[in-house]
């Protein structure tokens, strides 16, 4: 076979050699086969909720004077504002205002209409990834202001000159259950030790909120 006839065959098996790669590249990508196939699932994002509106049942007790108590049952209508602090951790904060009622026939017959303005921290723990149940315990301060407090048997003011004070601040603590948009809490609140204002508030609670 002459030189120029072998170039020639050469050249052909390199043209029929390369169309057979390129074919075989086209079935069958590199990335397909690599050995890291399997990705990553994504991390499922539970929806928050910006606000909540709550009602809240309180059997609590009222320190009136050095020697003197009386049991409250209290209702409380309340509305907090939830602001995500981290980005992709569900630390919050919510901040909002509730009016409470509050009535006794024990040892007087008393009936009070009080305001608060509550701050809260919180954190919800996830037991499953893919359903937005969470457990959020949360602590924090409260001020209260008792807009009216009346003796029904006296017909007396009971924050007179000398009588209840009307501000007081408060802590809180407690744990919430969170079903998709609603929620189920328990918590306790207590007046900060301050001898020379009362009445000084032991609260127990039971609330039950709605989340939009």
């Amino acid at each position: 076979m002459r030189p120029t006839h072998k170039i020639m065959a050469l050249f052909a098996m390199l043209c029929l050699s390369l169309n057979a790669w390129a074919q075989f590249d086209d079935d069958y990508n590199v990335e397909e086969w690599s050995l890291d196939e399997e990705e990553e699932a994504p991390k499922p994002q539970h929806k928050e909720y910006k606000n909540a509106v709550f009602l809240q049942y309180s059997p609590s007790r009222y320190k009136v004077s050095d020697d003197s108590r009386v049991r409250f049952n209290e209702f409380l209508l309340g509305y907090n504002r939830i602001i995500q602090v981290v980005e992709e951790k569900p630390y919050f904060v919510e901040a909002g205002a509730s009016v409470k009622f509050s009535w006794t026939k024990n040892t007087m017959d008393a009936r009070l209409i009080t305001f608060r303005v509550p701050v809260n921290v919180l954190y919800k723990i996830y037991p499953w990834k893919e359903k937005d149940y969470a457990i959020a315990p949360f602590a924090g301060a409260s001020v209260r202001v008792i807009a009216m407090a009346h003796d029904c048997a006296s017909h007396t003011n009971l924050c007179g000159s000398n009588g209840w004070g009307r501000f007081q601040v408060a802590w809180q603590a407690g744990v919430r259950l969170y079903l998709n948009r609603y929620f189920l809490g328990f918590s306790y609140s207590r007046d900060f030790r301050d001898t020379s204002k009362f009445p000084c508030v032991r609260e127990c609670g039971v609330h039950f909120g709605y989340s939009f």
